[in-house]
């Protein structure tokens, strides 16, 4: 049976941020935090939660700043100031040390986090997580030529020529999210490489064998660069493990938070 969740909203940074909360009537003090990908929202986990095995916590499902029913920033975002609002939004519910779960952009925004202040958070959980940049001569070659000829798509009648340019390019999270397209620009130049070494909250990284948006080879990387962490991986599993694997990503995640409670 699944968690009876409310709703509820609160103002971070001047932000109106849409959160989704279960606090079973035990009140236990431990917490996780999901956060949701790119082009998504909160209500994503919901399939993961309805196996009922996560009575023991504190849930919370936040949309982050430009998504679902939370806020879009009035600045353009970096990974930085997204991980800010996720730090403040933990001060601000006065959450002790929560455990956080990332799927992809969210998993790039908890490593930006867990590098700039690994005292706010306990274990890092990270699903298909981005922040890997891996520039392709092709690719930056097309988007070299793209940026450079971008005046001339500026008319109305050549805007269908220049979505199919970047969908050529591999951007469909740049069409699919026109009002976020600047934060966009800034979050795939960031390399998270370097961030991954200032780790040092203990890590559980989960991917699927068949992941093509944030591809097995980063997921080993990412295991090689994190001091404390182990890499579960998903046979045949794509992207979005959490949906199609819901209860043995549910194994591994309630596995390694009470490991050494």
């Amino acid at each position: 049976m699944g968690l009876d969740f409310e709703r509820k909203q609160v103002v971070v940074d001047g932000l109106l941020l849409n959160y989704y909360f279960y606090i079973p009537e035990n009140k236990p003090e431990r917490s996780l935090i999901f956060l949701h990908g790119w082009r998504s929202e909160s209500s994503v986990w919901f399939k993961l939660l309805e196996n009922g095995r996560y009575n023991e916590f504190n849930i919370y499902l936040l949309d982050l700043p430009g998504y679902g029913k939370s806020q879009t920033p009035k600045v353009n975002f970096n990974l930085e100031n997204y991980a800010e609002i996720v730090n403040k939004f933990i001060e601000k519910l006065n959450l002790q040390k929560p455990s956080v779960i990332g799927h992809s952009f969210g998993g790039a925004v908890l490593i930006k986090l867990a590098s700039l202040d690994e005292n706010s958070i306990d274990k890092l959980i990270l699903i298909g997580a981005s922040g890997i940049r891996n520039k392709k001569l092709k690719k930056s070659i097309i988007k070299s030529i793209a940026k450079a000829i971008s005046p001339l798509f500026r008319p109305k009648f050549m805007q269908d020529m220049r979505i199919n340019l970047y969908r050529m390019i591999g951007s469909d999270d740049y069409v699919a999210t026109p009002h976020l397209k600047e934060i966009y620009l800034n979050v795939i130049k960031e390399d998270l490489t370097e961030d991954l070494k200032k780790i040092r909250n203990k890590t559980l990284l989960i991917w699927g064998e068949k992941d093509k948006d944030t591809p097995l080879r980063d997921g080993l990387l990412m295991k090689k660069n994190i001091k404390n962490s182990r890499l579960n991986i998903i046979k045949s599993a794509g992207h979005f493990s959490f949906i199609t694997d819901s209860d043995l990503v549910s194994d591994y995640i309630i596995n390694f938070i009470n490991q050494n409670v």
